[in-house]
């Protein structure tokens, strides 16, 4: 009888350590690549004409932070190309840029959220917004000191 009791007891207890490391594996991960894709569409100088037959790419599971510009989404792309339009199909929000290498201040303040489409500007480069951290040391908060 008193073995019985012995060994429920560790299974009680291995049960609930071993949940235990699961949550502590589980949590101070972050996400390292959007979901979803971002659909670009080149413009070309000197062929405006209609964004339809225009040669378009599709940027599969983004890097978050990472800038994409034109030259590396087109390489064939001729001197002075653009984005004609970037389709934010991912589950985190895009800074869009008209300058190359996402230099300067994104075209807007806030990102472009998903499901959002930017046409007919001359767009150079774009780069996603990283995910929030899941990290419980970024959560931390101090507590103001007395005086």
């Amino acid at each position: 009888m008193r073995s019985q009791r012995i060994a429920r007891r560790t299974g009680l207890l291995v049960s609930a350590g071993t949940t235990a490391l699961m949550l502590v594996v589980a949590l101070p991960t972050s996400a390292s690549a959007a979901v979803g894709d971002v659909q670009v569409v080149l413009g070309e100088p000197g062929n405006e004409g209609p964004i339809i037959g225009a040669p378009r790419k599709l940027v599969q599971s983004p890097t978050d932070g990472h800038c994409y510009t034109v030259k590396e989404v087109f390489p064939e792309a001729p001197e002075g190309s653009y984005f004609r339009s970037v389709s934010n199909h991912t589950n985190t929000s895009v800074f869009i840029y008209e300058a190359d290498a996402c230099a300067g201040a994104p075209r807007d303040r806030t990102p472009m959220e998903p499901g959002k489409v930017i046409i007919g500007l001359p767009l150079r480069s774009f780069k996603i917004v990283p995910a929030p951290s899941l990290n419980p040391e970024d959560f931390k908060t101090s507590t103001p000191s007395a005086s």
